[in-house]
């Protein structure tokens, strides 16, 4: 960036010794000063007329005016005083001194800039905007701080040691930074469409390099991810596993060994029978760092296609969410007694396949039969359906509909108290 007064600012990091400073002012600008400084442990002073942020209250400080002794007995200052006479006064002394000066919003002004930094330990990533725009500065370093992950110290570590061997194997070192990189995102990603993806699971698409896909994720939502990450398919739909829960936790550790930023995408959200846990425990167990983002269960916007409300007073004051499928395709009916309840609401997830066992456990249990009942099947896709019945006609419901399917048992149900 070319200053006003046509001096070229470059960036250039520097192993700064420790420079008597001090910090001029006792406002907010000054308080995010001393936060960024105190952050890497730098000592300085402080010198303000009055304490004007709560930060300062408890905080070893001088109260008074600015003047030359002060121009004497510091190296390093940086005005966030927002006082003019202050600055002038500093760009005159340093005409006599060599000071170093950094005057708040006035980078014409400034020797050097504060840089937004991210830190793990001895790693530390600045981002500069050359005084031009510090918030986009922040921005940058916030995207950079979800990549790093926590262990750079330990890892830091590691290499120190190994350039202190008498022959340093640079290959070796490579591949243990390069592995101390990887990080996996579990990502849910809605029901399908690409309206009801979350603001976080689009933004970190853009950092994924390997994306281990479930088939409910949509084509559309596929799209949004970068061109060069890779796509693989981990399917696991009843009865036709395209890969077991063992080889995609594989898939998972052996992409962050490689050093990639790995996307778990899953549709839904993770939390709600998502296989998360044995996901989660694997990548603990492998000490690998991982995120969980949520997403827009297919439950929800199930309810506002049908027009269904779960609760509504007086008619359902509860809801339960059940699975029919437990693993290797196994019938799960543990949950029918919950219909005998008044009042309640059942939300069943993989009973497509199950209707003909669901209402012969429903009527053998002396449920009422004609308890309302209602699919809503491939949601978010084009031929998306709904169909309306009762325990008795489960069956045939399921005729009328294809999986992914999602039903809801309870007078919530009823025709009459849907909203739409």
């Amino acid at each position: 960036m070319e200053s006003e007064h046509n001096q070229k600012m470059s960036v250039l990091s520097v192993a700064l010794t420790q420079k008597k400073t001090l910090l001029i002012g006792g406002g907010a600008v000054a308080a995010q000063k001393a936060r960024a400084m105190s952050k890497i442990k730098y000592e300085f002073d402080i010198l303000t007329e009055e304490i004007k942020d709560e930060y300062f209250r408890d905080k070893p400080l001088t109260i008074g005016r600015f003047h030359q002794k002060f121009i004497d007995d510091y190296d390093i200052f940086i005005d966030a005083s927002g006082d003019e006479n202050i600055s002038k006064m500093l760009l005159e002394e340093k005409k006599r001194k060599n000071l170093l000066i950094n005057v708040v919003d006035k980078p014409e002004l400034c020797d050097f800039y504060f840089c937004a930094l991210a830190s793990r330990g001895e790693i530390q990533v600045g981002v500069s905007s050359s005084g031009v725009s510090p918030t986009l500065a922040q921005s940058v370093r916030d995207k950079i701080e979800k990549l790093l992950t926590n262990d750079l110290t330990e890892t830091a570590s590691k290499l120190f040691l190994q350039r202190k061997m008498p022959q340093i194997d640079k290959n070796r070192m490579r591949n243990i930074a390069k592995s101390s990189m990887g990080k996996v995102f579990i990502i849910g990603c809605g029901s399908g469409d690409v309206n009801n993806l979350t603001l976080e699971a689009l933004e970190t698409f853009l950092f994924l390099e390997v994306a281990i896909v479930d088939a409910q994720v949509s084509e559309e939502i596929l799209e949004l991810l970068p061109k060069e990450c890779k796509i693989i398919d981990a399917s696991k739909q009843k009865g036709q596993h395209s890969k077991s829960q063992s080889e995609i936790n594989s898939l998972l550790i052996n992409n962050v060994a490689n050093g990639k930023i790995v996307g778990r995408l899953k549709g839904g959200d993770p939390f709600i029978f998502g296989r998360l846990k044995e996901e989660c425990d694997a990548l603990k167990d492998a000490k690998i760092e991982f995120e969980v983002i949520n997403g827009i269960s297919s439950i929800f916007k199930a309810f506002n296609v049908s027009g269904l409300l779960p609760t509504i007073r007086d008619i359902s004051k509860g809801v339960t969410i059940v699975s029919a499928h437990l693993r290797e395709s196994i019938y799960n009916d543990d949950w029918i007694a919950l219909l005998a309840q008044p009042n309640h609401t059942v939300v069943v997830l993989m009973a497509h396949s199950f209707a003909t066992k669901i209402r012969e456990s429903i009527l053998i249990s002396n449920i009422n039969p004609k308890l309302p009942a209602l699919f809503v099947s491939k949601l978010d896709k084009k031929d998306q359906k709904i169909v309306h019945g009762d325990v008795d006609s489960l069956e045939q419901m399921a005729q009328k509909c294809d999986k992914p399917a999602i039903l809801i048992l309870g007078e919530c149900a009823r025709r009459e108290n849907l909203f739409r």
